[in-house]
């Protein structure tokens, strides 16, 4: 690896110096010819004949070629020595800057590149505990660690193809100039990696090692990844991951497995470069097609006959298609296609898996997260959940027939028969959420149980791409600003909410003994805590309340039961809390704060801002008892762990409020706005509990009532102080808050609790 003093110190210029030297060769070598042929060719020519004649201008000849080839050879060399001069000095730029910054930001970089915080607010305990502090440190630290890394990284493999590429002799011959030098190094580390993939399962360790370290320098680089890919061509891309990981899975434990894993993330980050037609280069579309037409290809694995596994293609790519955010022109006919295909035989999958062999370590996804990888589904998902503008494409868009080979069936429908009948599929959401459909245990264990766990890691799937395509960014996107909702996702939200709020929705997620779709159920959680506007536009009826761009306009009913099945999951449960209570934090801010010519005085104004959040609370309080007393498909105490992300949610139902909300200083409003709310939202996790006696009285809900009313309460006291208001109002505003509160929690959680009789 390239040292971080090395780097920083490099003398470039005299690398500069030598690429124009070289540059100003040919010219010289031209000239060379030019008078080798006047002085020496055309002087002898028509005056010496014979068969020494014919000798001596036949090797003249082979003069003035060398020539040409040296000029050639000396512009190429020139060529590659100014592009290794551009990446260096761009490298040593990025550090240099990233050295600044860390100083600026009272970071220390050691020269072997560990990053120390020195920030002297640590050592103020008044200053280190302040709201965010560590965790602002944390981000800022891990993030200019992840930077010097690849900055390295980078630099290293650079450095290593300007080696390669010097100490080459294409043609073979060291006696003659060499036409055939690169010039530049994305074209060195395309042949070195494309050499070394071409090996397939006859990599050594090291050459495995040597590929990770160059695919991953340059997974983000265009010219790179696109001629990798393009040269190494899509069948032979599936072949290639095929045999490795099928090797690799004959020792888990393996310093191979790990090399093996770390080429998965790096296959999937360069492809999703490489596909992408908003960077020049990319693959062409006739690359993609042909990655599909291998989707329903069997990939020959192991030279064993024996081998239990022989994937289809798309059972490859989707371990690849886990790691990436891809555009939609490449994933979503893939998506779609594989739906195609599945619709036409439901137990494709899972007849092409090596379920009850005696080989347990088979798998298609060492990454080990989400399945062995039989079930290309999920992989397709996962991709999709990273992809948010694919996910968006793919479930607002209309159901696309394909045939086999990956082409459209331009005259085709999609159905499927589940053993009762052929039915059209209308949409993809409906197809992954009907109840005949079932998900393939994605485990090659001969377990029952584990067969059993590993029916969960398609639903989780799903749920993630749902998330990707209603909010706009990647499931696993830790920010809190989310681009508007456009009329297609609020559609689709409209669906998601009527599915599962609808007859028979809740059997899809909910039910003692488990359901189909109950690992989403934190997925729906999130999704609603992402549209917090519009569901408490549902529960409430209230249509002036603000939304993030398109209006989902969920229907009431429809609304109240999809919170009442969903917050019976505790990471459900804690993002639609949070969000609620920042959301409602804003509307109070607004009905205290913003400048108004209305009539009504600023109690109902509160009570009014409070209203819906508080029907809200009491369904969510209902729904925990449910889930804790009925169903008994969780624990009081899980409500109250894991809340790392409460922060996440708190600062997008902040966003989701005052970025429609015009009042005076919004940045303020958001600053309080995340720390008050975020500690009480944590502290009503704690309190919003029952026990069964209060339950089954039908009190179940008291806890979440007093919770509601405090939340409610904070936001006012510091909406009131923020705009100036007195005591005696703020107390009397406080009054009114809980008034409203009282009624509207209570009225949340007994329509929920009637729906049970």
């Amino acid at each position: 690896m390239v040292s971080i003093p090395y780097l920083d110190k490099a003398d470039l210029g005299k690398l500069a110096d030598a690429a124009a030297s070289w540059k100003a060769l040919p010219a010289k070598y031209e000239g060379l010819q030019r008078e080798f042929e006047r002085r020496v060719i055309n002087h002898l020519k028509g005056h010496w004949e014979g068969d020494a004649a014919e000798a001596a201008f036949a090797t003249m000849t082979k003069a003035r070629t060398e020539y040409e080839n040296a000029a050639t050879e000396a512009e190429r060399i020139g060529k590659l020595l100014q592009d290794a001069h551009t990446e260096f000095a761009g490298f040593q730029k990025q550090l240099r800057t990233l050295l600044d910054e860390a100083r600026n930001d009272k970071y220390k970089v050691h020269d072997d590149g560990k990053i120390e915080d020195v920030d002297s607010r640590w050592d103020s305990p008044t200053a280190s505990a302040s709201p965010g502090f560590a965790t602002e440190r944390k981000e800022k630290l891990d993030s200019l660690v992840s930077r010097l890394t690849r900055i390295l990284e980078q630099a290293t493999a650079a450095d290593e193809a300007a080696s390669a590429a010097l100490e080459r002799d294409a043609n073979g011959d060291s006696r003659s100039f060499n036409t055939s030098v690169y010039t530049s190094l994305d074209a060195v580390e395309v042949d070195q990696a494309v050499n070394l993939a071409n090996k397939g399962e006859n990599l050594s360790d090291a050459e495995l090692d040597k590929l990770n370290r160059i695919l991953h320098a340059n997974s983000k680089d265009p010219d790179f990844t696109t001629g990798f890919y393009d040269k190494l061509g899509p069948k032979k891309t599936l072949d290639f991951y095929a045999n490795l990981t099928a090797q690799a899975g004959d020792e888990p434990d393996s310093r191979r497995f790990k090399e093996v894993q770390e080429l998965q993330k790096n296959l999937g980050y360069s492809l999703a470069t490489a596909t992408d037609p908003g960077e020049d280069p990319h693959l062409s579309e006739k690359w993609n097609e042909e990655l599909r037409a291998q989707g329903a290809q069997k990939i020959t694995v192991s030279d064993n006959t024996g081998y239990p596994y022989q994937p289809y293609g798309y059972q490859v790519l989707g371990g690849i298609l886990r790691y990436g955010e891809y555009d939609s022109s490449f994933l979503t006919p893939i998506a779609q296609h594989a739906v195609s295909l599945e619709s036409k035989n439901p137990d494709m999958w899972i007849e092409n898996s090596p379920r009850g062999s005696l080989n347990e370590n088979v798998t298609s996804n060492p990454s080990g997260k989400g399945g062995d990888g039989f079930d290309p589904m999920t992989g397709i998902l996962e991709g999709l959940g990273h992809s948010p503008e694919a996910a968006k494409d793919f479930f607002t868009g209309d159901v696309v027939a394909y045939n086999e080979d990956g082409t459209v069936d331009q005259s085709g429908t999609v159905k499927v028969d589940y053993g009762n009948g052929e039915k059209g599929v209308s949409s993809y959401l409906d197809y992954f959420t009907d109840s005949e459909r079932d998900w393939l245990p994605d485990t090659a264990s001969r377990d029952p149980e584990e067969s059993a766990k590993a029916t969960v890691y398609g639903p989780d799937a799903l749920g993630h791409a749902l998330e990707a395509a209603t909010s706009g960014v990647a499931y696993d996107y830790e920010g809190t600003a989310l681009p508007k909702h456009s009329e297609g996702q609020a559609q689709l939200v409209n669906d998601i909410v009527g599915k599962f709020g609808g007859e028979g929705g809740g059997e899809l997620i909910n039910g003692k003994d488990g359901a189909p779709l109950e690992p989403m159920r934190d997925s729906l959680g999130h999704i609603a805590a992402n549209y917090m506007g519009d569901v408490q536009r549902g529960v409430s009826g209230d249509d002036s309340l603000p939304v993030h761009g398109a209006s989902a306009g969920l229907e009431m009913d429809a609304s109240r039961a999809f919170l009442a099945e969903v917050g019976q999951d505790p990471d459900a449960y804690q993002a639609i809390t949070a969000s609620q209570q920042a959301y409602t934090a804003g509307l109070v801010d607004e009905a205290m704060n913003r400048p108004t010519d209305s009539q009504v005085g600023v109690n109902d104004r509160v009570a009014g801002a409070v209203h819906p959040g508080a029907v809200v609370s009491g369904i969510m309080s209902e729904a925990r008892a449910d889930a804790v007393w009925d169903t008994k498909r969780a624990e009081d105490d899980d409500f109250n762990k894991n809340n790392e992300d409460i922060g996440k949610w708190v600062g997008r139902g902040a966003g989701l409020a005052t970025g429609a909300i015009k009042v005076p200083v919004v940045g303020d409003v958001a600053g309080w706005m995340i720390e008050d709310v975020q500690a009480s939202v944590l502290e009503s996790m704690k309190r919003d509990s029952s026990t069964e006696a209060e339950h089954e009285a039908g009190r179940g809900y008291n806890n979440g009532e007093a919770e509601a009313i405090r939340s409610a309460q904070v936001a006012v006291e510091s909406a009131g102080k923020r705009g100036g208001y007195d005591n005696d109002t703020i107390a009397d505003v406080k009054q009114e808050a809980l008034r409203e509160i009282s009624q509207s929690h209570a009225a949340g959680a007994k329509a929920e609790d009637a729906r049970h009789g």
